[in-house]
C-alpha cells in the first residue's frame, strides 16, 4: 500500500497534515516507520517489514526537498546532527537516499537508451527529458582517494539541481552522483555492499577487499545543507552545509576503515596535486580522447599550467583549447549522451 511507501503522495499528505514538528516528523519516519537502528559497527539498519522508501521516488521528487527542510528546521544550530541520537541516525540515513537515486537512474528507460547504456548516459538522458541543469563544478577531491602515489582524478561529481533561489523546499545541489570519468559508471558503496543471511547489510569491514573499500571511501553523499560551490545559497540554508554535512557525527566503521586507508588528495593551490578535470560535460569527451598512457603526463602539465597562470580552473578542455600541443584532444560541444 502507498501509505507504507515513504515519499508517496498519500504518505506526504499524511505528514503535512500531522501537525507534528520537524523533529517529531523525522522521529516518526526514522524510528517508528523505518525502525532505524544503529548496529554494532555504527551502520544504520532499516528493520521495518512494512515501510520503505517509495520505489517510484525520482531524484526531483518533492519528498527530498521536504525532508531536507525537516532536517534544516530541526537541526539548525552549529551542533548540527550531533545534537542527539536521532540526528546521528539522520546522518547515516543519507546513504539510503543515495541508494534510492542510484537505483532510479540505473533503471531509467527511454527508447534512445540502449540496454548497455552507462549510468552517466542514463543520468544525462534523465536531465534532458526533465529540462534540468546539473552542477559539474563542485570539487571532487574527496571522491578521488588514493593510496601510495596520486596520479590523476578518476572520478567526477555531478549534483542536482544546479541552482535555486527558493526560500523553502530548495532542491539545489542536494543529490549527488560520483561517476568514473572513463567508464561512466557510478562509484558507490552500494556497488559493493552485500547482505547477511538475516537480510541486513553486512557492515563488517573485514568482509570487503581494499578495492571495494575504495568505493566506500569515494561515495556520493546526500546534502542536507546546500553546498556553496561558487553559487548562491539563500535564507535559512546559509551555513547549513557546514553544520549538517561537513561537521558530521561518526560514520560507520566500514567507512572509517576505508578512509583510513584511502586518503584524499589536497588541492593544487593548497600544496597538493589535485585539480578537477571535469567542470563541464565536454571535459569528459576531451579527457576520454587522451590515451591512457599519456594521461598522467598531461595531468602534470595541466597542474603546472594552473599553478603558473594562477587562474581559475575551468576544466581540462579549456586547457586543451589554449595549449597547441594538446589541441587534438579539444572537444567541440556535442548534443549526444556521451
Amino acid at each position: 500500500m502507498q501509505n507504507y511507501q515513504i515519499g508517496s503522495i498519500p504518505y506526504m499528505k499524511m505528514l503535512r497534515q500531522s501537525r507534528l514538528t520537524a523533529h517529531e516528523q523525522l522521529d516518526l519516519i526514522l524510528n517508528h516507520h523505518l525502525k532505524a537502528e544503529i548496529d554494532e559497527n555504527h551502520f544504520l539498519q532499516l528493520l521495518s517489514k512494512e515501510y520503505r522508501l517509495a520505489p517510484q521516488l525520482a531524484p526531483t521528487s518533492y519528498f527530498y526537498a521536504y525532508f531536507r527542510d525537516l532536517v534544516v528546521d530541526a537541526y539548525h544550530s552549529s551542533t548540527g546532527l550531533s545534537s542527539d541520537l536521532l540526528g546521528q541516525k539522520i546522518h547515516l540515513f543519507r546513504s539510503y537516499l543515495d541508494r534510492q537515486n542510484i537505483y532510479f537512474i540505473r533503471n531509467y528507460r527511454r527508447p534512445q537508451l540502449h540496454s548497455g547504456a552507462t549510468d552517466l548516459q542514463r543520468l544525462l538522458c534523465y536531465l534532458r527529458d526533465n529540462h534540468l541543469r546539473a552542477d559539474f563544478k563542485t570539487g571532487a577531491n574527496f571522491h578521488n582517494r588514493y593510496h601510495g602515489v596520486f596520479t590523476y582524478p578518476q572520478n567526477m561529481k555531478v549534483q542536482l539541481i544546479r541552482s535555486s533561489v527558493r526560500y523553502k523546499r530548495n532542491p539545489a545541489r542536494m543529490i549527488e552522483f560520483i561517476i568514473n570519468i572513463a567508464s561512466g559508471r557510478f562509484v558507490s558503496q552500494w556497488n559493493v555492499y552485500h547482505q547477511t543471511s538475516h537480510g541486513l547489510i553486512d557492515t563488517n569491514p573485514d568482509h570487503y577487499s581494499l578495492s571495494q573499500l575504495q568505493q566506500v571511501a569515494n561515495i556520493e553523499s546526500f546534502n542536507y545543507g546546500i553546498p556553496y560551490g561558487g553559487r548562491l545559497v539563500v535564507g535559512k540554508y546559509r551555513h547549513m552545509h557546514q553544520y549538517l554535512d561537513v561537521n558530521q557525527p561518526a560514520n560507520s566503521k566500514v567507512r572509517r576503515v576505508a578512509k583510513d586507508y584511502w586518503h584524499f588528495p589536497h588541492d593544487y593551490d593548497r600544496h597538493g596535486d589535485y585539480a578537477d578535470l571535469i567542470k563541464k560535460p565536454r571535459d569528459i569527451i576531451a579527457w576520454r580522447k587522451v590515451p591512457q598512457c599519456q594521461r598522467h603526463l598531461i595531468y602534470v602539465d595541466f597542474i603546472d599550467y594552473l599553478r603558473k597562470q594562477q587562474i581559475e580552473n575551468k576544466g581540462i578542455n579549456a586547457y586543451f583549447s589554449v595549449t597547441p600541443k594538446y589541441q587534438q584532444f579539444y572537444a567541440q560541444w556535442t548534443l549526444g549522451l556521451l
